[in-house]
Parts: C-alpha cells; sequence; structure tokens
C-alpha cells in the first residue's frame, strides 16, 4: 500500500491533537450589559476586549488556563484545565497550542476549515501562520475578584467620596481591584506599594516613605494622591481612556504614543502604536479597568455566593424593583430596606447604591 499524502497525514494528526487539546467548550453566557451605568467612556469597538477580561475577573477560575491570542485577547482558542497552576504547566500549555497552529498552517487552505471551530472561536485561516507568536495563556481570576470585592467594601465609601470631592467620576474608586486588589500591603517588585500601587516618585513629597513608615499603605491618603495624579493627567490628555492607561504606562510615555499614532483616541493606540515598552499589558489596561467597574457594579450577577457571606453592592439599573432584586439575591425584601434604612415609601433611584446582605 502507498503512503498517505502528507496533508492526509497531517489531517489525521490534527484530529487526534485538536480532541486531546480542546478540553472545556466555552460556553456563551448572558450577562449584565457592559456600561449600563459608567460615566466613563467606552471607546467603539473595545467592547470585545473588555468582556474578555469580565471573563477572566468572574468566569474563569484560578484552576483553569484561559488559552487566547495576544493581539485580540477575546479570541479565545480553549480553556485548560489545571492540575497544578504552575508556570511550568502554563508554559507547556502554550508551546503545546503554538504547535497546534504550526500544523494547521501547513494543512492547505482547502483542508482547514473542518477543524477551525474546534478551537472554540471563528477563526479567519488567514490568521493561522502568523498566530503562533501571539499565543498567551491566562489563569482565570476569579478567586482573586470575589476576594477584592469583598476587601473593597472597608474602602469604597470614604474613597468615592474622595473621589467626589475633587470632582472626579466615583468609578475611579474600582482602580485598585486591578492594581492591587484591595490590599493595602501590596507591593510589586517594580517597588509600587499600596491600594493604588504608588511608586516613590509619585507619592512623594506628599506622602512620607522612609524605612519607618510608609504612607503609601494608608488608603485614604494615597487615593488623595492617585486621584491628583489621575485629574493630572486627564487635564493634560483631554479624555479618561488615555488618563487611565498613562496610571500604568506614565505620562510621558502616554503623550508619545499620542504624537506618534496622531490620535488622541485609545483604540487607535493599541492598535497602532509599536514600542516595546508599550506591551500587553498598557494595552489591556483601560479594558480591565472597565471590566472590574462593570463586576463591581454588578456583583451580586456574577458572585452571588457573597451576598450570603460578606453581602454586595448592587446599583440600581432601569427596571430595577425591590422585588425583583430580593428574587435575584435570594433575600426578603425587608431585608434590602433594613440593611440601607429605607422607608416603605422610598423610591429606587438609578446609579443608588445598595447593600445586599442575606
Amino acid at each position: 500500500m502507498s503512503p498517505a499524502p502528507r496533508s492526509r497525514r497531517s489531517l489525521g494528526w490534527l484530529w487526534v491533537g485538536l480532541w486531546l487539546l480542546v478540553a472545556c467548550p466555552v460556553e456563551a453566557r448572558e450577562t449584565a450589559r457592559l456600561g449600563s451605568q459608567t460615566k466613563l467612556e467606552i471607546p467603539a469597538g473595545l467592547e470585545p476586549r473588555i468582556q474578555h477580561w469580565v471573563d477572566i475577573f468572574a468566569r474563569y477560575s484560578l484552576g483553569e488556563a484561559v488559552v487566547h491570542d495576544r493581539q485580540n485577547p477575546e479570541y479565545v482558542l480553549a480553556v485548560v484545565p489545571l492540575k497544578t497552576g504552575r508556570t511550568s504547566e502554563l508554559r507547556e500549555i502554550k508551546a503545546r497550542y503554538q504547535e497546534l497552529i504550526e500544523q494547521v498552517a501547513r494543512v492547505p487552505a482547502w483542508g482547514t476549515s473542518p477543524f477551525l471551530h474546534l478551537f472554540q472561536v471563528p477563526i479567519d485561516p488567514r490568521r493561522i501562520a502568523g498566530a503562533v507568536e501571539r499565543v498567551r495563556v491566562q489563569r482565570g481570576q476569579r478567586e482573586v475578584m470575589g476576594k477584592s470585592l469583598v476587601r473593597s467594601r472597608r474602602y469604597l465609601t470614604r474613597i468615592r467620596r474622595e473621589l467626589r470631592q475633587m470632582g472626579l467620576p466615583e468609578e475611579l474608586a474600582y482602580l485598585p481591584h486591578v492594581e492591587s486588589s484591595f490590599n493595602t500591603e501590596a507591593r510589586s517588585r517594580a517597588g509600587a506599594v499600596g491600594l493604588w500601587q504608588l511608586m516613590p516618585a509619585t507619592a512623594r513629597p506628599a506622602l512620607r516613605i522612609d524605612r519607618r513608615v510608609d504612607e503609601r499603605t494608608h488608603p485614604y491618603k494615597a487615593t488623595r494622591v492617585a486621584a491628583r495624579y489621575l485629574q493630572h493627567a486627564h487635564d493634560t490628555l483631554g479624555n479618561w481612556p488615555l488618563a487611565i492607561t498613562a496610571y500604568n504606562y506614565g505620562l510621558t510615555g502616554t503623550m508619545r504614543a499620542v504624537a506618534a499614532v496622531g490620535s488622541e483616541r485609545l483604540t487607535d493606540i493599541i492598535e497602532q502604536h509599536e514600542s516595546e515598552s508599550f506591551g500587553f499589558a498598557v494595552r489591556n489596561f483601560y479594558a480591565q479597568f472597565l471590566a472590574a467597574v462593570h463586576v463591581s457594579e454588578s456583583a451580586g450577577e456574577y458572585f452571588p455566593e457573597l451576598v450570603n457571606e460578606n453581602g454586595i453592592e448592587h446599583v440600581v439599573r432601569p427596571g430595577d424593583t425591590l422585588w425583583d432584586l430580593a428574587r435575584r439575591y435570594g433575600v426578603t425584601i425587608e431585608a434590602i430596606r433594613r440593611a440601607n434604612m429605607l422607608s416603605r415609601s422610598a423610591y429606587l433611584r438609578l446609579g443608588q447604591r445598595l447593600l445586599i446582605q442575606g
């Protein structure tokens, strides 16, 4: 018997490889509408990227590896259950999918279509050849976000008041979810400290930083410093997407990116700016922040288990009634009234923040 043609052998290998590697189907699920309450700008075209981070924060656990496209994170190739969660295991998963993509790229165009759907999202065959270097593996963060939501309750009321007094959007209060998971003692390898992950150069001279005292760990003193930085960045750059990006990338770097691209639209900069320092974390920082805002303001829908543990905050949206909220969260109307000191004649207001406790 003559040997099978090379393309047919490749297809057979791919069938086995895809069957083994694509372990968990990615199912669509209905979630709260993005940006239903936020006053911050959601740039056109950024919604899929934001939804990806909503899923990372609220859908996928630390025990799952999300294999996706670095350039377009919303293109999820697979969700793989983890055994250890160690870096070595994540590297192995990445290498396996890179090899898989290389094999797909070798198959003639007419032979790829039966297999592309097994990657769990629609993939343009023309993208496959260049996708090897764009494979990225991200652990889910649901447990991390859940703990951050619980910790944030200690600080959010005061932080919002500080922001309101400075005339800044109250949604900025959720930025520590991305920066520190609301851990006042958080420290980065680069030397950033506290809820807001302030660097020494940013915090001085407003805060004391020496061997005995580091006021960056003080939640409200640090809030005022971070708020002033964000206000200055907004005044300089002209919009919140760029100002919040600058919080991660630096004001000078963001100004340089705007000049290089010739646009003040964050989506243009994400797509067009080429710089070694303008990496994945910077490109996704604003989308991560908006995802954190969304998850925080819809926490009861994403983390219903927190209602009966420590309580969660619900931001009133159009159509909400006490009866609907009580049914949704499995509590009584009277429990909601009592937790929020609402009279029986009180009306709910759009944007009102309600504490929901079981």
